[in-house]
């Protein structure tokens, strides 16, 4: 490939000597410009046999001098297509700045056409469709009771039941035996006629009475998540029905973080605790994962193809295994028969008695 390469541009001076010489001549005989480039042209053409270039070509490959003559470089200017502006005030030629990265060109075409063949057909690498087909799990709020870790809802109240605030130390049946107070005020003061809030309030002292250690326990770590359980089951039913309340979402979910919190330092101080209070409050505690991986389609995809190559290679392993255990049959035939045909050669000649 060198030699070739050296070969061409060996060519290439020689033809561009040629010029400069027809040039020459030229000049001292008197010729034209259109004599001289024809000159040119018709040597050029018949010592390019290879045919990769042209006169402008060979010209821009060409080392010129800096300096020429005027009567030079006017058969300069009609050989090479050069305009009267290229001539400056100290006679020197000056070549258009295109033919500069001509050069590089010539050479690739010359490259190109004598040693790489570029005319065949590209083949590229192409493999096998596999219709996969990943679909995006749906997003679950943080809210969520599954997500949560909430199992149960807020319990169903008995509405004839009076606010906590006139049952506080007295049972609901003293309250309702009670003759001096009449049936309308009992049913005003009743939970019936009660805000939301006060609703929210007896189920929390119910709650608690079942999580208390005693009645004024308000501080311990189990109290504190009873207390938080039941503010959290409340706005998850206010946020699903209000999905514009901003702050209590927001609320909702500092609490629910809250209560993981609570439940981690419960569950490595006192286990067995931590087990009872999951199964009274109807709870699942999701640990914070230590690192958090992102579902991605990359990566799912990738897990997806790996499941369908396992059951591609489990599926031939299996036909592979049916077709090795007829083979066993056949091959257990085979082996009967050829002993049974070895103990007949033996006894016909003598070895077995």
């Amino acid at each position: 490939m060198r030699k070739k390469r050296y070969q061409n541009l060996q060519k290439l001076a020689e033809q561009r000597r040629a010029a400069m010489q027809a040039s020459t001549n030229a000049g001292s005989g008197g010729l034209d410009g259109e004599t001289a480039s024809s000159t040119v042209a018709k040597s050029h053409c018949k010592n390019n046999k290879s045919g990769s270039s042209t006169v402008v070509q060979v010209t821009a490959v060409a080392d010129t001098d800096d300096l020429a003559l005027v009567s030079q470089g006017k058969n300069l200017n009609v050989m090479y297509g050069a305009s009267p502006s290229t001539i400056d005030k100290y006679s020197r030629v000056i070549f258009p700045k295109k033919r500069k990265l001509f050069k590089a060109s010539v050479i690739v075409n010359v490259y190109v056409s004598n040693d790489c063949r570029t005319d065949g057909v590209t083949q590229t690498r192409t493999f096998k469709e596999v219709n996969i087909e990943w679909v995006p799990p749906p997003k679950v709020s943080c809210l969520d009771p599954m997500k949560s870790g909430d199992g149960g809802k807020l319990p169903q109240l008995d509405l004839s039941r009076p606010q906590f605030k006139f049952a506080r130390n007295k049972s609901k049946a003293q309250f309702a035996d009670r003759e001096d107070i009449s049936p309308d005020i009992k049913k005003v003061t009743s939970l019936e006629f009660a805000p939301l809030r006060k609703q929210v309030q007896v189920i929390k002292h119910d709650v608690l009475g079942n999580i208390q250690r005693h009645t004024f326990d308000c501080a311990s770590l189990e109290a504190a998540i009873a207390c938080l359980t039941i503010k959290i089951r409340n706005q998850q039913r206010h946020t699903t029905k209000c999905k514009r309340d901003v702050m209590s979402r927001v609320i909702c979910k500092e609490n629910i973080e809250r209560r993981n919190s609570l439940l981690k330092h419960l569950r490595k101080f006192d286990y067995k605790r931590f087990e009872w209070l999951l199964e009274k409050l109807d709870l699942v505690y999701h640990p914070h994962p230590e690192t958090i991986i992102p579902v991605t389609r990359k990566g799912s995809i990738i897990k997806l193809t790996t499941i369908y190559c396992e059951r591609i290679r489990n599926g031939r392993l299996e036909a592979y295994k049916k077709e090795l255990d007829m083979e066993k049959v056949k091959f257990a035939n085979e082996k009967a028969e050829l002993e049974k045909w070895i103990e007949e050669e033996e006894r016909q000649l003598g070895l077995i008695n």
